[in-house]
């Protein structure tokens, strides 16, 4: 119909119109960080299976938002994880996410972060002493209490020790914090008696099972309860009750609801574990490292101390998991599969 349009003219057509509209040109000229915005993630390990969940889970709702998630896993490092910051600091990234290794020494990268403009999200480990944005996780101590306390309600009375984490990780304190605040009515009352505590240096199982040998040894195997902080030490811990025939008559506590400590509890050799909804918790902390990539406003619910203020915050709610509610919990919500849990147990020990 129109014999003389050709592309010269659709040219300036095109050029007259975005002249004319200068909002839907700057539309079209949206900044990389509008449309991808990069976020360093720097993980201490992903041996532990929960990290593995979190990490997946992160990645999928930052991506479903349109951002780009670039990982950095240190392999319990402190060095290496420091080198990492640098390298995402210098790549671009609008802010960073961190799963400290060493919660003291992770100050530093804080402040790197800070001297580029970068907010930085804390994730599960609270970087205390910082200038950290935001922080996403769980009531540490309040954990501690919870695992300290489903113990005391079997067992009031008797030999406990106590199995910590990693003592360069502030969680692995707080833990022990909320643990002995349970405990110390019970202590002062001379029902319970601590016979030995120790760390498990980078929450390693097999570090749990040497003090758990030596515990063992040196009371006799007159142990009533073992208050592990995590499903590793657990682990560890019950290994080592294994080979000495005390597996299931000694009370032991854990944290993560592993798919080993979760089959560990039906058989009956771990008391219990505790259930923190990683899925929503890695979700909101994807949400919440997105918006500080775009210098958005957060609704914080929460906030928590770090020491040098007070941080917003979301803080997810543990639920305690025993054999009686393992289906209304880690199985209801998809964390584990009820499948692969029967694989591993002989009928009369499924969940019911």
């Amino acid at each position: 119909m129109f014999p003389f349009v050709g592309k010269h003219f659709l040219t300036f057509f095109t050029i007259v119109v975005a002249a004319a509209d200068p909002f839907a040109a700057h539309a079209q000229r949206k900044t990389p960080e509008a449309q991808a915005p990069k976020i360093g993630f720097l993980i201490d390990s992903l041996k532990v299976e929960r990290w593995q969940t979190d990490l997946e889970v992160f990645q999928r709702r930052a991506h479903e938002l349109g951002a780009e998630v670039l990982v950095e896993n240190a392999d319990g490092n402190d060095a290496l994880q420091f080198e990492q910051a640098y390298k995402l600091l210098n790549s671009g990234i609008k802010a960073l996410v961190i799963v400290a290794h060493d919660t003291n020494d992770a100050v530093r990268i804080v402040a790197a972060a800070k001297a580029k403009d970068v907010p930085v999200l804390s994730y599960e480990r609270l970087i205390r002493n910082s200038s950290i944005d935001f922080f996403v996780g769980a009531d540490a101590e309040a954990i501690g209490e919870l695992q300290a306390s489903v113990l005391v309600k079997l067992a009031p009375k008797g030999n406990y020790v106590l199995l910590g984490g990693s003592p360069t990780d502030i969680t692995a304190n707080l833990l022990r914090e909320g643990q002995l605040k349970t405990l110390k009515p019970y202590i002062d009352r001379g029902e319970i008696k601590i016979i030995a505590e120790g760390w498990a240096n980078d929450w390693k199982p097999v570090e749990a099972y040497t003090h758990m040998i030596e515990w063992i040894q040196a009371s006799s195997g007159n142990i009533t309860a073992v208050v592990a902080s995590d499903d590793g030490t657990a682990g560890g811990a019950i290994h080592a009750l294994e080979e000495h025939h005390l597996a299931g008559k000694v009370l032991v506590s854990g944290q993560d609801s592993d798919l080993a400590a979760v089959i560990r509890i039906l058989d009956g050799t771990q008391t219990m574990t505790v259930y923190k909804p990683l899925g929503s918790e890695a979700t909101q902390a994807a949400e919440a490292a997105v918006s500080l990539a775009r210098h958005q406003s957060i609704s914080a619910p929460s906030s928590i101390s770090n020491g040098n203020h007070q941080v917003p915050a979301i803080l997810v709610l543990p639920v305690v998991v025993t054999k009686d509610n393992v289906i209304q919990t880690v199985i209801k919500d998809g964390f584990q599969n009820l499948e692969t849990i029967q694989r591993s147990l002989p009928p009369e020990k499924w969940p019911k």
